[in-house]
């Protein structure tokens, strides 16, 4: 699956070859262990593509303050 990182720092994910490191603002193809998938569906700063995560908003749509 292509995990992409939106923070402004590396992040490593737990892979079936082991860590792999993706760089601010890259995406990597990768295979993630269930561990490695639970972390990054719970990152803020990490993306599993076509996923949606609970209580994001549609693409376009800002928080508010209230949020």
């Amino acid at each position: 699956m292509k995990v992409t990182n939106t923070s402004q720092s590396r992040q490593g994910v737990h892979t079936t070859d082991g860590v792999v490191f993706i760089h601010p603002g890259q995406s990597r193809d990768v295979e993630l262990t269930a561990a490695g998938e639970k972390f990054v569906d719970g990152s803020a700063d990490l993306v599993i593509d076509g996923r949606t995560r609970k209580g994001s908003k549609a693409d376009g749509e800002q928080k508010t303050a209230d949020e």
